[in-house]
């Protein structure tokens, strides 16, 4: 078995659940402090407006399938069309959630068996999310951990192989962590809600957008119980010796710009969109197959965030469609590029009920924009 020497990701890099946990409380406690010292605009306990209308006051209650994806995209620099590219065969959760005011709650009911499992392999998965959705300012976090990798194009190697009988390479010994947290402000608050667009605690009567900026950090890390090269056997020969990746270890500092626009017909019918490039620093090590770790510090390299939500959003019930990708790419500079993307699908549909009583906050929520 081949790790990394813990000594050199120790204080940057968890090397367990329990730091990444860790890591995710500290930073949501250092969030909502910086949240609290910023000027929500608006005092009033529900805040309506010509564009948007908020139903906080309402418990809502939510059903969805959902089912998240990571993609390991690898390039051989020297090979332009060369592309080898492992994704987990992850499994669709079926996941009911209550909301009301500042308080969220979810929980898993159902997983669903993974599709083709004999022909993709069967990957393990686990997941944490936690979120901030004030009005001006929203901070999101997650921890992600896979297990099992599979080659989704196999004929990019061996173009003999069989698409209805064969079965896809498997990297059963291949697994991933990963720590995302971004922290956006949004410009127009009183025109654009991200809860509407998101979880539907507002809703966006008519249509309207606000820029964003921000900044995101990520820590990833991927390796292999066996210490074997995730460069299939066949495609060996089109890498040079010291670029047969084992491990790798990854962090990234990123500064965002973008837009969000919410699309409205009827009051009710909407379409969000929602597009965040950034610039990020990138810290990597990687260790090749004869052992040697090979580090690139301080490269800068691409990341985008991109959501598309659509759906209904009445009085009483809602639902929808939505389609969430982070992505980063590698670089070039260390002759194998490794491009790192995220997706999530959500389809939705759920109530909201009349609320126990007037919604009465203190001047802290208030500030913070809950």
């Amino acid at each position: 078995m081949t790790h990394f020497p813990v000594r050199y990701f120790e204080a940057f890099f968890p090397n367990n659940r329990t730091g990444f946990f860790l890591s995710l409380i500290f930073l949501i406690s250092s969030t909502q402090s910086v949240f609290s010292s910023v000027p929500d605009t608006g005092s009033s306990s529900i805040t309506n407006s010509a564009f948007v209308r908020s139903f906080r006051s309402n418990p809502h209650f939510t059903f969805e399938f959902a089912r998240r994806r990571q993609t390991l995209d690898i390039r051989n620099a020297a090979l332009d069309t060369l592309l080898l590219r492992f994704e987990p065969n992850t499994r669709t959760n079926l996941i009911a959630s209550f909301d009301y005011k500042w308080l969220s709650l979810s929980l898993g009911l159902v997983s669903f068996s993974t599709v083709d499992g004999d022909r993709k392999g069967n990957s393990s998965q686990f997941s944490l999310r936690a979120n901030f959705n004030g009005k001006r300012i929203w901070n999101s976090n997650f921890l992600q951990f896979y297990k099992g990798f599979f080659l989704t194009n196999p004929r990019s190697i061996d173009p003999e192989w069989n698409s209805i009988s064969d079965n896809f390479p498997q990297r059963g010994d291949v697994y991933t962590s990963t720590f995302f947290s971004n922290v956006y402000y949004c410009f127009k608050p009183e025109r654009f809600s991200y809860r509407a667009a998101l979880w539907q605690l507002d809703r966006q009567e008519r249509s309207a957008g606000s820029f964003l900026a921000g900044a995101s950090m990520r820590f990833y890390g991927l390796n292999s119980d066996s210490g074997y090269t995730l460069i299939p056997d066949k495609a060996i020969p089109l890498f040079d010796s010291d670029k047969l990746v084992v491990a790798q270890r990854v962090s990234n500092f990123n500064f965002n710009i973008g837009y969000v626009h919410t699309f409205v017909y009827n009051k009710s019918w909407f379409l969000t969109l929602y597009f965040v490039p950034g610039l990020s620093i990138q810290n990597s090590l990687y260790q090749v197959q004869d052992q040697q770790i090979v580090r690139e510090p301080g490269q800068f390299v691409g990341m985008s965030e991109f959501r598309i939500i659509t759906g209904y959003n009445g009085d009483k019930w809602f639902a929808g469609l939505s389609s969430y990708s982070i992505s980063f790419s590698g670089n070039e500079r260390l002759g194998i590029w490794i491009d790192n993307s995220y997706t999530w699908f959500r389809l939705f549909a759920g109530f909201r009920i009349k609320g126990p009583g007037a919604d009465r906050k203190s001047k802290f929520m208030q500030r913070i924009g809950l």
